[in-house]
């Protein structure tokens, strides 16, 4: 059971039994929540009219404690009711911009700094020792983002960020499924949701829309006009010979020159694969969030592996949870 509750001015009120269409949804592609819902917006004796406000605070919170803490971003009047969109704090590293220059610290440190720019508290923010020597004047989110792309470049791992509550935590993506157990009822056994006889027949699709099997690494010159100061490029010569050329141009720092074959081999690693995408819609479960992994088997369409899930979208309609996932195969 969900509770939903609005802060205004610090003062909380339980909204719970006026909220309806209730959604909300993230990707694996944008940091962030976003959240959904209508209240009543009429005049009458026997109805709360909630004065809902943009910058007003909504949590959603369930049997465990606080799942999401969101400012409203939008409110929509449209007689009888009121529809209001709200984002977790992941809002304030996407409108947010600034100048700033690391010398030799971590890429931990750098993620400390930026995160108390925007005033968001830090849960946990796993070890990542990569060095950064850069000035960036920039998005915070972008900044955010080369940071743990610099990270990953060092030690070819995959990294995510995610808001829990009010803290933002930073991690290894995982590679390994989690349980996603429910139980209707105290008299009716619990179930994974991911269970093959559990969820919708999905869609499969296959491309090789956005692969590269040929990567061109390259350290800009400084002066304009003239060809890269260094190169090095990466193949799959029999991806090439399979698919055709598909090459991309691989951006590196100066200062990260010396490293430039074993970045442009990582680069390749990652995009050189054959996209495999399921959509599919579950019971709903708090736990399915981007970058988790799920178990996922179904004999028509010919796959039983894990798949790490891209976007998710959960909807509370009468009580009931359901969720539709987009993931891709690991």
């Amino acid at each position: 059971m969900y509770k939903i509750m609005l802060y205004k001015e610090n003062q909380g009120t339980d909204i719970t039994n006026l909220v309806s269409d209730l959604s909300w949804s993230e990707n694996l592609d944008t940091v962030g929540v976003s959240l959904s819902f209508s209240v009543p917006d009429v005049e009458d004796r026997y109805i709360t009219r909630l004065l809902i406000m943009a910058g007003d605070t909504i949590t959603l919170n369930n049997d465990e404690g606080e799942l999401i803490r969101a400012v409203v971003t939008s409110v929509t009047r449209s007689y009888p009711k009121r529809t209001v969109k709200a984002c977790d704090y992941g809002f304030y590293l996407n409108k947010n911009e600034t100048i700033i220059q690391f010398k030799d610290k971590s890429v931990s440190d750098c993620l400390k700094v930026l995160f108390g720019k925007v005033g968001i508290s830090i849960g946990n923010i796993c070890d990542m020792p990569a060095k950064v020597n850069s000035v960036y004047i920039k998005n915070v989110n972008e900044i955010i983002k080369e940071l743990i792309k610099i990270q990953e470049g060092n030690d070819g791992k995959r990294y995510y960020y995610e808001l829990r509550g009010k803290d933002i935590y930073v991690f290894q993506l995982p590679t390994e499924p989690i349980p996603y157990i429910f139980k209707p009822t105290t008299n009716v056994a619990a179930f994974d949701v991911t269970d093959k006889s559990a969820h919708s027949r999905g869609k499969y699709t296959h491309s090789i829309e956005n692969m590269k099997n040929a990567v061109i690494a390259e350290v800009n010159s400084k002066k304009s006009g003239e060809m890269p100061e260094k190169q090095f490029i990466a193949r799959d010569e029999a991806s090439i010979q399979k698919y055709g050329l598909l090459a991309e141009n691989f951006s590196v720092n100066s200062d990260e020159a010396d490293n430039i074959q074993h970045l442009a081999e990582t680069e390749l690693k990652e995009k050189n694969t054959l996209k495999r995408e399921l959509s599919m819609d579950f019971i709903g479960h708090d736990s399915a969030r981007p970058g988790r992994v799920m178990r996922i088997a179904d004999e028509y369409l010919g796959i039983d592996g894990n798949y790490r899930i891209q976007s998710v979208t959960h909807k509370v309609n009468g009580n009931i949870h359901t969720m539709s996932c987009i993931l891709e195969s690991l």
